[in-house]
């Protein structure tokens, strides 16, 4: 069973931490309580730190410009987002000239552009060799979705199958005190399965790029070049499976996505920690 810790003790058991964004600092409504207090103590003692989040909507800056109007005193070099996985993703493909969909806001289509690709529109008579899905906003939904299906459709008909980059796979996020929304991650298996209806085995899944996946966690430790690391999120299937991944400690804030399983119900991805507030 997980370790009930305040954000006082787990500070001083481990000599990093790394923050989920959406549901342990902020929700829609704005900072979460004592978000902004954490932050300070760590800034003051000189403890390092990281805001790892699956949002690929924005760059560095945008995040860190965003927490810090909320009174959490982050800069750009705190954030560490699933969106600075794109280009690295795209650049082991190893081929010049590639045409890349990137389903997002501006800032997606930059994180993508990193790697020096053409980002495109959708279209089934030129197919696109990448779709990065990475985010729910900046377009209209269901019409980006008829489009991107449509390609990848058309283009495994033709021998040429896209690869897919899913940048955040979470399914819902903490829009308020008691509201939730949709994310990526649902569009994403909205994809696969329309996919798969249609192409059966031909059908292409996503590369997961945010958390849960290692790619993240490893990058995040490399940034704060300290191994003794925990998270803290609000989620079981990212935060506290993607810390699992690489032997990481984590701890699950309470009042977020997972709240429910706090009763006891962990199944495979127990935290080390539990935390009522920050």
């Amino acid at each position: 069973m997980p370790i009930e810790i305040t954000f006082a003790e787990l500070r001083t058991n481990h000599q990093a931490i790394l923050f989920d964004a959406y549901g342990v600092l902020v929700d829609a409504s704005g900072a979460r309580p004592g978000a902004a207090a954490a932050i300070a103590t760590l800034r003051r003692a000189g403890q390092p730190f990281l805001v790892v989040t699956n949002d690929a909507s924005r760059s560095a800056q945008s995040a860190a410009t965003r927490l810090s109007r909320l009174g959490i005193d982050v800069g750009a070099e705190h954030i560490m987002s699933s969106g600075m996985m794109i280009a690295p993703a795209i650049r082991e493909m190893n081929r010049d000239g590639l045409r890349v969909v990137v389903v997002g806001p501006a800032d997606s289509a930059a994180y993508a552009r990193e790697a020096g690709v053409h980002v495109v529109l959708p279209t089934i008579e030129d197919p696109a060799d990448v779709v990065v899905l990475a985010d729910e906003s900046g377009y209209d939904t269901l019409t980006t979705m008829n489009s991107v299906l449509s390609m990848i459709i058309a283009a495994v008909r033709n021998g040429k199958t896209p690869h897919l980059l899913l940048a955040n796979p979470d399914l819902i996020y903490p829009a308020g005190a008691a509201s939730f929304g949709f994310t990526a991650g649902a569009l994403a298996l909205m994809l696969e399965r329309g996919l798969s209806l249609v192409l059966g085995d031909r059908a292409p899944v996503f590369e997961i790029l945010g958390k849960p996946s290692p790619r993240i966690f490893t990058e995040a430790i490399a940034r704060v070049g300290i191994s003794d690391a925990v998270m803290i999120g609000d989620q079981l299937h990212t935060d506290i499976a993607g810390a699992l991944s690489v032997g990481m400690a984590s701890a699950l804030l309470l009042g977020g996505v997972s709240d429910a399983r706090a009763a006891g119900e962990w199944g495979e991805w127990t935290p080390r920690y539990v935390l009522r507030s920050l």
